[in-house]
């Protein structure tokens, strides 16, 4: 027995909102110094109804990465109980205002402004070495700019799921009709005096021997008619619906 079967699909689209902020720093060298842990503030700018700020690190986020500059993304306590997914970017900005290489993109991560168990501060403890960043052109005269780029998620849309019946397999009975309408024949048989016109791409594809008689190096890839012995016309016949269809001729 034939039984239709079913797909069914859904779909979740999510939309940001994106916004930038610019961080200046000047007199970078009486900045530097202020200690391990310690960090300069930006101010406080919004995007996407949210307040955020930056935080620099000149002398490493803590000890273990005292080498190094640290640059995080803080959302203000100004709401509760509410999770904000964002992902952001990090770029040291070149002195003509063009991006620099030096940049760190996060993953989506979850601010969390109350108590709980998500920070409410995410950044890059490793964002440069600091003895690179200082040997790069992208300070000069003991100033840089840093750009934050967040994509703040402020919507999850699900769709509702959509049924799709797919109907039962009929393509042995397409092939079958074609070797009988022999439409697009290529290869013709001749069997006891008979003549039967079939496919050789079907041929080669249900069958290693037709693939090697027929595009292998044997002299019948040069022919389009090929004489078969030791073989019946009915049998043949019955063999060639069998490769078309999967099935013996009446039971189709």
């Amino acid at each position: 027995m034939i039984m239709n079967s079913s797909m069914t699909t859904s779909l979740v689209q999510a939309e940001a909102e994106t916004g930038s902020h610019q961080f200046q720093i000047l007199g970078y060298s009486l900045i530097k110094g202020i200690g391990i842990g310690k960090c300069i503030y930006s101010d406080v700018f919004s995007i996407s109804g949210y307040e955020w700020v930056i935080q620099f690190y000149p002398d490493g986020y803590d000890a273990e990465n005292k080498d190094f500059i640290s640059f995080f993304l803080r959302l203000k306590c100004n709401v509760t109980d509410v999770d904000v997914k964002a992902k952001y970017v990090f770029t040291i900005l070149q002195q003509n205002g063009v991006p620099s290489n030096i940049s760190c993109t996060s993953l989506v991560r979850i601010f969390k402004s109350a108590s709980g168990t998500c920070f409410e501060s995410w950044g890059f403890t490793q964002f440069e070495k600091r003895s690179e960043f200082e040997a790069s052109e992208c300070l000069k005269d003991d100033a840089f700019t840093v750009r934050c780029t967040i994509s703040v998620v402020t919507k999850l849309q699900t769709t509702t799921p959509c049924s799709v019946t797919v109907p039962p397999s009929n393509l042995n009975q397409h092939l079958v009709r074609l070797l009988e309408s022999e439409n697009g024949a290529d290869v013709t048989f001749v069997v006891k005096g008979e003549s039967f016109k079939a496919h050789r791409c079907v041929l080669a594809a249900r069958s290693s021997v037709f693939r090697a008689e027929l595009f292998g190096c044997m002299k019948e890839k040069w022919t389009d008619t090929i004489t078969i012995h030791d073989i019946e016309a009915p049998i043949f016949k019955s063999m060639l619906c069998f490769i078309y269809s999967d099935s013996l001729p009446g039971l189709i």
